[in-house]
């Protein structure tokens, strides 16, 4: 059945038992039976997929567990292909304005002073790149801002998914009610329950967890707008400014599990404090100048989508993966949100232009999604894995050579960010989708 169809006659359906109808929340209702494209997450994929596609004409429905967009996470480091995206959407001159332009880069010693390692200019040595970190509340809202009311049903956690013969997909929800989908985007993240059911293993522990951070400055933070990074053995750390009042750090550390999750926001940032106590005194001042419920911390993870081994993104013409749901991947190369808009941007063109095919045609484009962004996301996750192996050392001659060889005169910028040249021509925005 062509996929134009989901723009003139109902392809999704939302059932509900008589007894159950009437619990139905006012978030939870916002389903709608004309839709035929349903997007499972409103996280950054999610999100920019649904507004990807409105942009080309297509419209798609959002489900979204929590009862509201996810404001948990702190900030993003977008590059040059991220906002070459978020142009192509609609919403990057919004986000510029509230976050810093990033100049360049700083690398030192854990020493109390910091020795200088190594300092870079994005503009001397990575012309025409762009770095900002971008709160991920903010970037979800502004997602969101520019789609529909409506689009999104919150309180709508998927409990089970299942194939329904030539109807579509069905997708059960917790609260009892069915949907009936003939197209299903799964963006529900790194613990994808559709991923699962698509045969995929669960994300690999890497070996080492993360501490992030928003340390808050009412009167203004005094920094420099440059990425700093702090290398020791079997940690790291590092701090960039935000905006004009809040500025990001994080901490690297080696772990050999996760261990017990902790909730305990004090417990949290006392913990992050004693692995980099003694180290430079500005890493400290902006950990300590950040309000404790504004600290995580996560186990880092990845998954290799092995040739000939991974599962497919796409089952035939009716489910497709997206994100982190699809190739979660560690923080090193700073491109799990970049990819993922990546990822938005090439499913809704390739969608779109299959809006006049029949099944046959939307699988094609499925798999012509997953060939393309196969090629760039699995040589993305193993160089962000070996990355994080390598520089998570804790051998001390080979962190001597690293800091006195390799970083100081080895390391090379423009080479090094070669990943973040994207090509993403605009999305001219399209008569208006079906509501």
């Amino acid at each position: 059945m062509a996929l134009a169809a989901s723009l003139s006659y109902p392809l999704l359906r939302s059932y509900s038992s008589p007894r159950r109808r009437h619990r139905r929340s006012a978030v939870a209702a916002s389903l709608r039976p004309e839709e035929g494209i349903v997007i499972v997450g409103a996280g950054v994929a999610g999100l920019a997929t649904a507004l990807a596609l409105r942009r080309l004409g297509v419209a798609a429905a959002v489900l979204e567990q929590g009862a509201t967009l996810r404001a948990g996470g702190t900030s993003l480091t977008l590059f040059k292909n991220g906002w070459r995206v978020l142009d192509s959407i609609g919403v990057a001159d919004e986000l510029r304005a509230k976050y810093l332009r990033i100049q360049g880069m700083r690398m030192r010693s854990p020493a109390a002073g910091g020795r200088d390692l190594r300092e870079f200019s994005f503009e001397e040595e990575a012309p025409g790149q762009e770095v900002r970190a971008v709160e991920r509340r903010v970037l979800l809202e502004t997602l969101a801002s520019k789609l529909p009311p409506g689009t999104i049903s919150f309180s709508s956690k998927l409990k089970s998914i299942a194939e329904q013969g030539p109807d579509g997909t069905l997708l059960e929800l917790e609260d009892g009610r069915q949907v009936l989908a003939k197209i299903v985007i799964g963006c529900d993240g790194v613990n994808s329950p559709i991923a699962r059911w698509m045969g995929f293993s669960e994300p690999r522990y890497v070996g080492h967890m993360a501490f992030r951070g928003l340390a808050e400055y009412a009167d203004g933070q005094p920094f420099e707008p440059k990425v700093n990074y702090i290398y020791g053995r079997g940690v790291r750390a590092g701090f960039v400014p935000v905006s004009p009042t809040k500025v990001y750090w994080f901490i690297c550390f080696n772990r050999p599990d996760p261990g017990p999750k902790v909730t305990d926001p004090a417990a949290l940032k006392s913990e992050a404090l004693d692995l980099v106590r003694g180290w430079p005194s500005d890493l400290l001042a902006v950990m300590r100048s950040t309000p404790e419920g504004a600290v995580v911390r996560t186990p880092l993870v990845d998954r290799w989508l092995w040739p000939g081994l991974a599962p497919r993104a796409s089952r035939g013409s009716r489910v497709v993966l997206a994100g982190d749901a699809w190739h979660p991947m560690t923080p090193n190369l700073g491109q799990g949100a970049c990819c993922a808009l990546e990822d938005a941007v090439v499913l809704a063109r390739r969608l779109a232009a299959a809006a006049d095919a029949d099944a046959a045609g939307v699988e094609a484009a499925m798999r012509g999604y997953e060939a393309e962004r196969w090629a760039r996301v699995f040589p993305l996750t193993a160089r962000a894995g070996l990355v994080g192996a390598l520089v998570q050392w804790e051998n001390a001659a080979v962190c001597a050579a690293r800091d006195g060889v390799v970083i100081p005169r080895l390391v090379r910028l423009g080479p090094f960010l070669e990943h973040t040249n994207f090509e993403c021509d605009l999305l001219e925005p399209a008569a208006a989708a079906s509501p």
